[in-house]
């Protein structure tokens, strides 16, 4: 059984992670990307941090929240055998939904930086980028949803630990 301390303490984690990440990821869009057919300003700063100091925060957030995330579907994994085992699928077509588009999220921003490392065509990153930037978009409303949704657990789970 898990615990609702552990279980607080990774949904707190994923969301703080969560709110680092679409942020910085956003800014980087939104600052960077939008507008800049003829590449990226690398001198330009926002809040006094370069595009690169950016990058290395989002994939920092990225990184840690993935690992979140697979313990957080590690404790969730028998509810996600039921959903499947035992055709719960419309039921559950949210969760199942932003479980998806977070892996499409997940590879189109992963493969970019697999692109880079082994020196691969810049023209298949940015496409990759591009795509990671619109699914991301988005997945940022289903987790705005999914999160919402729960509210209520995260208030009465911190209730009870305070007791």
């Amino acid at each position: 059984m898990k615990s609702p301390s552990l279980s607080l303490k990774i949904n707190l984690g994923l969301l703080l992670l969560g709110l680092i990440m679409v942020f910085s990821g956003l800014l980087i869009q939104i600052k960077y990307h939008i507008g800049n057919h003829d590449g990226i300003d690398i001198i330009k700063s926002v809040w006094g941090l370069s595009h690169s100091e950016w990058l290395i925060i989002h994939k920092i957030s990225v990184i840690i929240f993935s690992f979140f995330l697979v313990y957080h579907i590690n404790l969730h994994w028998r509810w996600f055998k039921a959903v499947v085992t035992k055709n719960l699928i419309a039921k559950n077509r949210h969760v199942l939904t932003l479980s998806i588009l977070f892996l499409l999220v997940a590879l189109t921003g992963f493969l970019p930086w697999l692109i880079k490392l082994t020196g691969g065509d810049e023209s298949i990153l940015n496409t990759f980028i591009e795509i990671h930037d619109k699914i991301a978009l988005i997945l940022l409303v289903y987790l705005a949803l999914h999160i919402s949704s729960r509210i209520r657990w995260f208030i009465t789970t911190f209730d009870k630990l305070k007791k």
